[in-house]
């Protein structure tokens, strides 16, 4: 009778963990299809995490007065968890959403180290994962057929636009390059040595630092010390903000600086920076003038609602949530390898541009990214590059700190 009950709960242990991995029900089990949602809502991160979980309830509301959230009798529900900017966080929220929850898919992700614990719960869970934000290049690297990133560039490809103008304008001879030492910051560090090497262009100046540091000058001093033509960094918008603050009380002088994204694209940086903020340039994937369709609308609505301009963080969750339930609507059937087999057949417009969801050099359900130059300007950030869509001119070599008139 033991080796019954015993081989009994067994295969009753068996059964349950295999509903779960093949989503049989889960998240359209009732009357709903559950997507959940991690996002930094507190914590360091949390100005990035709103505007992201603002952007995904717009694009829920646009969608469900079109009738896209119902979906074969079931009503899309989001469930947003906050994942507090740490792994250990984001691993039990995953958790939670998939056994408690029992989401049909999983989207949200802001930084990369979070993203990496998501993605890889979600690859072992057999869920569907659609990234919002987190770039490091390994995450889409590792043949993971449940992850996919389709508004986010790889953190190396950042730089796409930046090394167009790069050729044909700035034409440096030397480089200093500055990066938090987050995997974020150092793929898109990897990523823009790979090109300089490529085009002969001297790193002078090599170093990470402490994300969260409040005390750039001993770091900055030194790169000043090497004089290169321009600087290239990497940093979340506090650490921006600080670091061409004190740029400015060092009285370094480069003709280009250059941020790689990330906190140098956010209001907040224009805002903590102040006047330290001006020529200050930054690769980004999205800008509101760009010609997709709907881009600039999501920029005005947002603005409106919130009282604050989105940068493409925001277009990348607004555009997250139409591409989940442009998915959901086309799926035959809504469980995980239903939905999987939907996302891989991607194929559609958004303000972010095209998303389809490719094999490309050693990336899987990647996106190819477009990439843009702005540069802030009078309190504005203006497309500088290309040149075909800018929306100034840029200026170039920037004036030295004692040259400018604030």
């Amino acid at each position: 009778m033991f080796k019954f009950r015993t081989i009994t709960a067994l295969v009753s242990s068996l059964l349950l963990l295999a509903f779960l991995l093949t989503g049989c029900g889960g998240g359209a089990s009732q009357d709903t299809i559950k997507i959940g949602v991690i996002l930094p809502l507190t914590g360091g991160e949390a100005m990035f995490g709103t505007m992201e979980k603002n952007s995904f309830e717009m694009a829920y509301e646009e969608l469900k007065a079109a009738g896209k959230t119902q979906v074969q009798g079931k009503e899309i529900q989001l469930i947003f968890e906050d994942d507090q900017s740490k792994q250990d966080v984001a691993k039990s929220a995953a958790e939670k959403l998939i056994n408690q929850d029992q989401v049909a898919m999983l989207t949200g992700g802001y930084s990369s180290a979070v993203t990496n614990v998501v993605a890889a719960n979600a690859q072992s869970m057999n869920i569907p994962f659609l990234i919002v934000t987190g770039s490091a290049d390994d995450i889409t690297r590792q043949g993971w057929q449940w992850v996919f990133r389709g508004t986010a560039a790889p953190a190396s490809k950042y730089t796409g636009a930046l090394w167009t103008m790069m050729e044909q304008v700035v034409k440096p001879q030397t480089a200093a390059l500055i990066y938090e030492n987050t995997d974020f910051g150092s793929s898109s560090a990897k990523g823009f040595r790979a090109e300089c090497e490529k085009r002969g262009i001297k790193l002078v100046f090599d170093q990470s630092y402490e994300s969260g540091a409040i005390d750039f000058k001993p770091m900055l001093a030194n790169a000043k010390n090497t004089n290169p033509d321009m600087v290239f960094a990497v940093s979340y918008v506090m650490d921006a903000g600080l670091i061409v603050k004190q740029m400015k009380e060092l009285d370094f002088n480069t003709k280009l600086f250059v941020g790689g994204g990330a906190g140098y694209t956010m209001p907040e940086f224009e805002e903590n920076a102040g006047s330290a903020s001006e020529y200050i340039a930054s690769t980004t994937l999205w800008v509101p003038n760009v010609t997709w369709p709907g881009a600039k609308e999501y920029f005005t609505k947002y603005k409106e609602k919130y009282g604050k301009e989105p940068d493409y963080h925001g277009a990348q969750a607004y555009a997250s949530m139409y591409v989940a339930v442009d998915a959901l609507n086309r799926a035959q059937e809504l469980s995980n390898t239903g939905i999987q087999k939907a996302l891989k057949e991607t194929d559609m417009m958004t303000v972010m541009g095209p998303v389809k969801f490719e094999a490309w050099e050693d990336y899987t359900n990647q996106n190819k990214p477009n990439t843009y130059v702005v540069q802030w300007q009078k309190g504005n950030l203006e497309v500088i590059w290309p040149d075909e869509v800018k929306s100034a001119p840029y200026v170039y070599p920037v004036p030295n700190w004692k040259d400018r008139t604030n």
